[in-house]
């Protein structure tokens, strides 16, 4: 993972947006972020952590993360951040989070979004899960690529278990963890023969005698199945025709007693019948007048009632029409006088304006003068700091010119100091030469005594090793037809006369093989194998001891040859560097010059401070008094003219006067020309307002009469018009009466009383007479058919009896035929599913012995143990190419029997002791050594072109000379397409780094992030 840019908001101390540009400090491949302590420095790999994975080291989800991360002084936090992945695809992920407006302390969860860059657009992704993308957890991305404060000893301090998921999470050594595969088909075999042998239980009873004796009874059973069958046709056809005449003499009987309730009922439905003709006469002829009479006659009661009614409206409307009259007379002298009162109302109201203006007038004199007097204490302020401020940037200018030039110090203590670095190196160089020589000698010495020559051992172990192989292959070989031959000795012992062979499934066992004991041969032939695998062991640690020991010459070598190449850089360095000193009046040789120089020049830049703080108050305090004179000239200003405005308003309110002289008011107060006016204004308002109230109520009275009086004549004409209707009504009625065989109307006012249904009625007679016809028509049939016929009931019992017990037989005789038909089908399926279930089994017996086998090779993750040990001892052996050189060859880190760091102590005849006794500053080069062997294992695993690696601490362990080494180590990484940051606040790296960022915290804005 390569970081490209890099936006911090609201982050920490990191107030205001910061922009880090990671591509620009990436082609210098070594850069550094420099800072105080506290300045925000490691915020930066934290908003790194947090925007990939969601974590921070400091804080977790329980801390109240995104209240405590976001800054006191914002209320968004937002962090976005570009990087390429190892496959070279470019992603930007953001996460931004909010505080509630109304309460301080809640902050919103964040949101998250990953994007893609796919054809120059930004392409939001459904996931925002970034593990896969750069191929590592939260946890090995700290240990690999960025490691924060307190964690760079974490990978040596990590127990076995943890640093084994570590390599096969970054290695991908899960695919060397078959225990649960094997684990699981060994199960899954098992639990299948379980089954299978479940399933044979139940075929015991499944024989090829059982088939042909079912098979002789089924055809028993079809030859008895067709007599019954025939016989029983017969009793069914005979019961069939005695049913049927037994139903039809109970239909006749029930034919019979139906018809003689229908005669029954006959004169009563005629009766019925003469009732609904007088209803339907009545109905036809008198329903409608009658009805026109009952509605004129309650028409005309309810419109005497109204009428009576509306007359007395009519006369109270007109008594109120003259009150209203009255009182109306009496108010219009009073409105007609109103225009001259509106006159005076405007008067008073002008003439109040010109008391108060006149007031006003005499409180701005008194004001502006105030304003003269402060305007002119204020003019002799500005001039005494104005002479002050001069005399101030006169000594400054004096000072400036006397103090020597702070360029040239500047080169001249650069020089110093890469003269200082020079000398150091070259003692340095000198004394690691001296060291690299002795640890040559001593590793050729070591090498020597293990075998004189390496190529020799090599060749001769190749030989011994195949031998030991091929012995061990055959011995195995031999152990397997072993133990075959012992399981074939057990079945043979444990086989019982009528039980199946678990091998060949055979019932007889005529000629039982007797096997002899092997134990012992077994037990010798393991031990051989132990034996074997015990030499192959101790050839391989052998073989193992001369590639570290050549590994460790050939890279001794290789930095000798380095030394060698730097000692003469370095001289040739410190001759160049002797040629640049070009300053006069100082020594090359002899810092007093420069350092008195310098202390002059710190004082009086000290001075120059000292005023310029003093001007800078000075001229603060001036720009004061100029804003406040400004502010002071303008209300002077303002106040004449608002005097001149107050005058001309006087003016001309007295020339707007109508009514009123403003002499009789010029020596009243305010108060009481007030309250004249809005007395006045009242008793106007009163009078309008009563006057237009009473003319709106006597012109809406007027109205209301008149419609009143329209209303009263149509009710009396409407009235008149009912009377003649009623008439005509009456005189229709008695002639209907008279041509009718009715007698009288209350005759028919019975009748129609009783509401018959016509229709229904008409319904039920027609019914009654269908039915009557019907009934009477069938009785005749079914007389005429069964003229000759009997019907015996005791012969119709005993047929009924004889039909039952046949067909009882029947279905015996079917149930039995099915019964035999279905278990010789079950038995056929189940014979064959037998013979298929013991082919299976002898297949699942095989492949369990040799599944069985390969879980106890795999069991305990025993191999991916071994294979993770193979890698911790190549990351090992790489990191002490740097360990030994920035230990001056004096430690070496190796992996004991129990997979854990050990340091080989060289001054201390190369004991071994724990990493745990190492000083700081040595856990930190071991530990930088194992990140960077663990970073470039990454980078080859992900086949990345370049990669990235951030260190956040340690360089405040080292002393000069390690510092250096570490630091060339580093540089070295550029070539490697290794891009390197580091953190910290060591001042001296920041000069030998060629790009860097600076940290500067400011209590306003908060941190602020400057390139160098």
């Amino acid at each position: 993972m390569i970081p490209l840019k890099l936006i911090l908001e609201g982050i920490y101390s990191y107030q205001d947006r910061q922009t880090i540009d990671f591509a620009a400090l990436s082609e210098a491949g070594l850069f550094g972020i420099f800072g105080a302590v506290g300045s925000g420095k490691s915020s930066i790999l934290e908003a790194i952590t947090y925007a990939l994975f969601g974590e921070t080291e400091r804080l977790n989800a329980r801390d109240k993360r995104a209240y405590n991360m976001m800054n006191l002084k914002s209320n968004r936090s937002y962090i976005e951040l570009d990087f390429i992945n190892f496959e070279d695809r470019t992603f930007r992920i953001t996460r931004e989070f909010k505080r509630n407006s109304k309460n301080f302390d809640d902050v919103k969860s964040p949101t998250v979004v990953l994007y893609e860059l796919i054809n120059e657009q930004w392409i939001p992704l459904e996931s925002s899960n970034t593990q896969q993308i750069i191929g590592l957890s939260y946890e090995n991305f700290k240990r690999t690529i960025i490691i924060p404060q307190g964690q760079f000893k974490e990978f040596i301090e990590l127990g076995a278990k943890e640093r084994t998921d570590m390599m096969k999470e970054i290695f991908q050594l899960h695919r060397f963890d078959l225990q649960d595969k094997v684990s699981n088909l060994y199960k899954k075999n098992q639990s299948e023969l379980d089954h299978l042998n479940g399933q044979l239980i139940g075929f015991e009873d499944v024989t090829a005698e059982h088939i042909e004796t079912t098979e002789t009874n089924l055809h028993a059973a079809l030859a008895s199945f067709a007599t019954i069958e025939s016989v029983h046709k017969l009793h069914h056809e005979k019961f069939l025709n005695l049913k049927k005449l037994k139903e039809d003499f109970l239909e006749l009987h029930k034919m019979r007693s139906a018809f003689a309730q229908l005669l029954e009922q006959k004169t009563e439905k005629e009766n019925l019948r003469i009732a609904l003709n007088k209803f339907e006469e009545a109905q036809t002829n008198f329903s409608h007048p009658l009805k026109s009479k009952e509605k004129l006659e309650q028409e005309g009661v309810t419109e005497e009632k109204k009428l009576e009614i509306e007359k007395i409206r009519q006369a109270e409307i007109q008594q109120l029409l003259q009150e209203l009259s009255t009182g109306l007379n009496q108010l219009k002298p009073q409105y007609e006088r109103l225009p001259q009162l509106r006159i005076q109302e405007l008067d008073l109201e002008l003439i109040g304006q010109l008391i108060t203006f006149t007031n006003e007038i005499k409180s701005l004199q008194e004001r502006a003068q105030k304003g003269r007097n402060i305007v002119q204490e204020t003019k002799e302020q500005q001039l005494h700091y104005k002479a002050k401020i001069q005399e101030n940037e006169t000594q400054i200018a004096a000072l400036k010119l006397s103090k020597p030039s702070a360029h040239e110090l500047m080169e001249l203590g650069q020089w110093y100091t890469k003269q200082q670095g020079i000398v150091q190196q070259e003692s340095d160089l000198h004394i690691q030469h001296i060291e690299l020589a002795k640890s040559i000698t001593q590793l050729k010495q070591d090498l020597y005594a293990v075998h004189p020559d390496p190529e020799e051992f090599q060749s001769n172990h190749r030989t011994e090793v195949g031998e030991l192989e091929h012995t061990l292959q055959a011995l195995q070989n031999e152990k397997s037809h072993l133990l075959l031959q012992q399981r074939l000795t057990h079945y043979a012992e444990n086989l019982k006369e009528g039980s199946p062979c678990p091998l060949c499934g055979a019932l007889e066992h005529p000629a039982i093989n007797q096997g002899q004991d092997i134990s012992l041969e077994i037990i010798a032939n393991e031990k051989r194998i132990a034996e074997i695998n015990e030499t192959l062991k101790y050839r391989q640690d052998q073989k193992f001891q001369v590639e570290k020991l050549l590994l460790r010459l050939q890279s001794l070598t290789d930095q000798q040859h380095d030394l060698n190449t730097k000692i003469q850089q370095n001289a040739s360095s410190k001759i160049a560097h002797l040629n640049q000193f070009i300053w006069t009046g100082y020594s090359s040789t002899d810092e007093s010059s420069y350092l008195s120089k310098k202390q002059e020049l710190s004082k009086i830049e000290g001075q120059i401070t000292m005023m310029e703080q003093q001007l800078a108050t000075d001229q603060a305090a001036l720009a004061t008094i100029d804003e406040k004179l400004d502010k002071y000239n303008k209300a002077l200003h303002q106040f004449e003219r608002d005097e001149a405005s107050k005058q001309a308003q006087i003016n001309q309110n007295k020339g707007n006067l109508k009514e009123l002289n403003w002499s009789d008011y010029i020596t009243q107060e305010a108060e009481s020309v007030d309250r004249e006016y809005t007395a006045l204004k009242k008793s106007n308002l009163e009078i309008e307002r009563d006057y237009s109230a009473l003319t709106e109520r006597f012109n809406k009275l007027n109205s209301q009469f008149a419609a009143q009086n329209s209303l009263v004549q149509t009710i009396a004409e409407r009235l008149e018009t009912i009377k003649r209707e009623q008439l005509e009504v009456d005189s229709t009625i008695q002639q209907l009466l008279a041509d009718s065989s009715f007698g009288t109307l209350a005759e028919i006012r019975q009748i129609l009383a009783e509401n018959l249904s016509i229709q229904q009625i008409r319904q039920q007679l027609e019914q009654f007479q269908i039915q009557f016809e019907t009934v009477k028509a069938q009785i005749g049939q079914l007389e005429k058919k069964l003229a000759d016929q009997v019907h015996d009931e005791n012969i119709f019992i005993e047929q009924e009896k004889i039909l039952e017990e046949s067909s009882q037989q029947l279905k015996d005789s079917t149930e039995n035929v099915a019964r035999l038909r279905q278990d010789l089908d079950q038995l056929r399926l189940a014979y064959a599913k037998k013979e298929n279930l013991l082919q299976q089994q002898v297949k699942l017996n095989l492949r369990n012995d040799n599944l069985k086998q390969l879980f106890n090779l795999f069991k305990g993750a025993g191999f991916v143990q071994y294979v993770s040990s193979i890698y911790l001892r190549q990351l090992c052996d790489h990191a002490n190419i740097r360990f030994h050189r920035m230990t001056r060859n004096q430690l070496s880190l190796q992996i004991n029997d129990s997979n854990e760091f050990e340091i080989i102590d060289y001054l201390n005849e190369g004991k071994s002791r724990s990493v745990k006794t190492l000083s700081g500053g040595q856990a930190f080069q071991v530990s930088l050594s194992l990140a960077l062997a663990l970073a470039e294992s990454v980078q080859s695993n992900t086949r990345a072109a370049k990669n990235f690696f951030f260190i956040d601490e340690g360089f405040g362990t080292q002393d000069v000379t390690s510092v250096n080494i570490v630091f060339e180590t580093l540089l070295d990484l550029h070539k490697e397409n290794r891009i390197v940051g580091i953190i910290s606040h060591v001042e001296e790296l920041k000069e030998r780094i060629p790009v860097s960022l600076s940290i500067e915290k400011d209590e306003e804005y908060g941190s602020q992030i400057f390139i160098n």
